[in-house]
């Protein structure tokens, strides 16, 4: 059973049952926040007017990543397209400490679909060097997200 969302920010996801949809998006203006099993966090912002084009996506999700790297003085795990069908997403996923000093890894995507643009951030927490960066989950994730 999925948690089905039609967003006013022009996107539609299907995400795993017991989903949260957040209803104050910290995130600020043009986003969305949704928490997920395993203490993940969603958050889909609407940034269609200053990406035009696959390699822009690719850019903003760098662009974003800079506040894991530099901010949070994290570090880059891994970075790269995530062949998944119907969209071009570029992601770069970076491990930090948070506020209270957990272990968390952060994916900025980039995504590219029906010639719109609609940025992913999925945060979680980092359980074991063995499994980061955990590319499927973020798979997951960005897959269930479809631009409308």
């Amino acid at each position: 059973m999925t948690v089905h969302i039609e967003s006013p920010l022009g996107f539609t996801a299907d995400f795993p049952e017991h989903t949260l949809v957040l209803d104050d998006s910290t995130a600020g203006p043009n986003t969305e926040q949704y928490g997920l099993l395993g203490d993940v966090l969603v958050t889909v912002i609407k940034d269609d007017t200053s990406v035009e084009g696959p390699a822009e996506a690719n850019g903003w999700a760098h662009l974003m990543s800079a506040h894991y790297l530099e901010e949070r003085g994290g570090n880059l795990l891994t970075e790269g397209e995530l062949n998944l069908p119907g969209k071009a997403a570029y992601a770069v996923v970076v491990g930090y400490d948070d506020k209270r000093g957990d272990a968390k890894a952060a994916a900025t995507v980039g995504v590219w679909e029906k010639d719109r643009f609609i940025g992913v951030v999925v945060i979680w927490p980092y359980v074991d060097p063995q499994l980061e960066p955990r590319i499927g989950l973020l798979k997951e994730v960005v897959g269930a997200i479809k631009v409308s």
